[in-house]
C-alpha cells in the first residue's frame, strides 16, 4: 500500500484504465476528479502532493485497481501541439494506424492518416451517438461504456472503426481509431494528458 511508502519521493500517474475510469462522464464524481487531477500538471504528481488534498484510503483503493501506478521516476506530460502529437502516438493506438479526434459538437480538431473529409464525417458521426448516450442516460439507461465499435464481419473480431468518448474539463471529445483500437498503453494515457494539459488542448 501507497500509505506504507516514502510519498515524497513515489510518483503516481493513470494506467489506460484509470484514464477510462476518470474521463468517462460529463459529470465526474469526486474520485473521479482526484483521478483527473494526475494529469493536471506538466509532470508526474508526487504522492505526497496528491495526498495533501485527498485521501490515502482513495490512493490505495485506485492502486488495488488498477486505475493508478506508481513510478520512480517522473516524466513530463507531451509539449507538442495536439496535431503534432497524434501522429507521433497514431501507431501505439490503432491497428491501421488511423486516428482521429472530434468535438461532441461533430467538429475535427485533429487527424492523421484519415482525409479530411472522412475525419470530418466521422467527427459528425461520433457526435451524434454521443448525444444518444447522454439522452438514453437521462432516461435512465444506464449507459456503462465509453467506446462504441463496429464491425464489418459477423463475428466481430476486430472492429474497423471505434468511438472513444471522454470528457476533459467539461468538454466533450472523441477519439476516432481505425482499425484494432490499442488503448491499452501508455501512448492512450499521454494523449489524454495532452488534451487534459493548457496549451495542448487546441491546435492552431
Amino acid at each position: 500500500m501507497l500509505s506504507t511508502l516514502n510519498a515524497d519521493k513515489t510518483y503516481v500517474t493513470l494506467t489506460p484504465a484509470g484514464v477510462f475510469e476518470a474521463f468517462s462522464q460529463a459529470e465526474p464524481t469526486e474520485e473521479q476528479l482526484s483521478l483527473q487531477a494526475l494529469l493536471s500538471q506538466h509532470e508526474t504528481m508526487l504522492a505526497s502532493v496528491w495526498l495533501d488534498t485527498y485521501s490515502n484510503f482513495w490512493l490505495d483503493d485506485f492502486l488495488e485497481k488498477g486505475w493508478v501506478e506508481k513510478l520512480s521516476l517522473f516524466l513530463p506530460a507531451p509539449n507538442l501541439p495536439l496535431d503534432q502529437f497524434l501522429p507521433y502516438v497514431v501507431s501505439s493506438l490503432s491497428g491501421k494506424r488511423r486516428a482521429a479526434i472530434g468535438s461532441d459538437e461533430g467538429f475535427c480538431l485533429t487527424r492523421t492518416g484519415y482525409s479530411q473529409e472522412e475525419a470530418d464525417m466521422l467527427s459528425v458521426a461520433a457526435a451524434d451517438f454521443s448525444g444518444f448516450m447522454l439522452r438514453q442516460k437521462q432516461r435512465g439507461w444506464a449507459v456503462e461504456s465509453q467506446a462504441i465499435s463496429f464491425f464489418q464481419q459477423v463475428d466481430l473480431l476486430i472492429p474497423e472503426t471505434s468511438f472513444v468518448f471522454l470528457w476533459i474539463d467539461g468538454s466533450g471529445y472523441v477519439l476516432i481509431i481505425d482499425g484494432e483500437p490499442l488503448t491499452n498503453n501508455r501512448a492512450f494515457v499521454e494523449l489524454v494528458w495532452a488534451l487534459k494539459t493548457s496549451g495542448l488542448r487546441f491546435t492552431n
